[in-house]
């Protein structure tokens, strides 16, 4: 239980949150446990996400293996995303942890494993790059390119429909990812505007509004990606059940038929049914 200042920095130093010059220059603030975690997150040493979980008791889930996390990005059915620093490198990433209650499901950490695979074989601009994966004390996790960005849906809504142009920009960049998807034998089958980042290529000053020059679209979770030479436990798995493969408003007819034969066409329907939503902020 950390109850006293010097605690706090005794447990961000054994964690590797702080190394031993930031906690000799925290020394003189060895007072107020609280007060020094505000000074923390004032300089930017530590986020109010980590501060939180510190102050639960759960300040050793902050540490993951080589992995320092710092926020939560979002969450998913399959796991939630963190930004994460690596301590030894500096590096900051993301990292997808699968939840544990999903370890016991053959399906979703089969689903896992495909998404590390296939991620794994894919090197692009227009594709968030994976850098690591590995598992510790029962927690796996992947390790991927931290892109400072929104994606697609939250952009159109809060900009409202797109402007011909941008729109026609983006999507060209997504098929561009897609084409080096399929070249390695992959199809993505749930291509929607939130798995299309937008990464900023710089910060905009206040008032500006984004255009197509100023960001490059990252092809997000290929967590429903299919490998051409795929294994039959797929097709047992996902087409046998009925189980439908993708994300409604977005998926190809010959998709919600049949997810285990579904190819790039299927891709390109969904990406031209991103188009029509970027564009008029309505589903097909």
């Amino acid at each position: 239980m950390i109850s006293t200042a010097a605690d706090l920095l005794r447990e961000l130093h054994q964690l590797h949150v702080l190394d031993q010059s930031q906690c000799a220059a925290l020394a003189g603030l060895a007072g107020d446990v609280r007060v020094l975690a505000r000074e923390l997150v004032q300089r930017g040493w530590l986020t109010a996400w980590q501060i939180n979980r510190i102050f639960k008791g759960s300040a050793a889930d902050l540490l993951l293996g080589s992995y320092i996390l710092l926020e939560k990005l979002g969450e998913g059915g399959m796991g939630s995303v963190f930004k994460a620093r690596n301590w030894k490198l500096g590096r900051v990433v993301a990292v997808k942890l699968i939840r544990k209650e999903c370890l016991d499901n053959e399906s979703m950490i089969r689903r896992f494993r495909r998404e590390i695979e296939a991620a794994a074989q894919l090197s692009h601009p227009n594709i968030v790059h994976a850098f690591d994966a590995d598992e510790v004390n029962g927690t796996h996790f992947f390790v991927m390119e931290y892109i400072e960005g929104r994606d697609l849906a939250k952009v159109v809504k809060d900009r409202g429909a797109l402007p011909v142009a941008e729109a026609c920009e983006y999507i060209r960049q997504a098929a561009l990812g897609l084409q080096h998807a399929f070249e390695r034998g992959l199809v993505h089958r749930d291509i929607k505007p939130s798995n299309l980042l937008l990464a900023l290529s710089r910060s905009l000053h206040a008032g500006e509004r984004e255009t197509a020059s100023v960001g490059t679209i990252k092809l997000l979770d290929m967590g429903l990606a299919r490998l051409e030479r795929s294994d039959e436990d797929e097709s047992s798995t996902l087409t046998q059940t009925g189980i439908v493969v993708g994300t409604a408003d977005y998926i190809a007819p010959e998709q919600a038929r049949d997810s285990h034969t579904a190819d790039i066409r299927a891709d390109l329907y969904s990406l031209g049914c991103t188009m029509y939503f970027l564009l008029t902020r309505r589903y097909g």
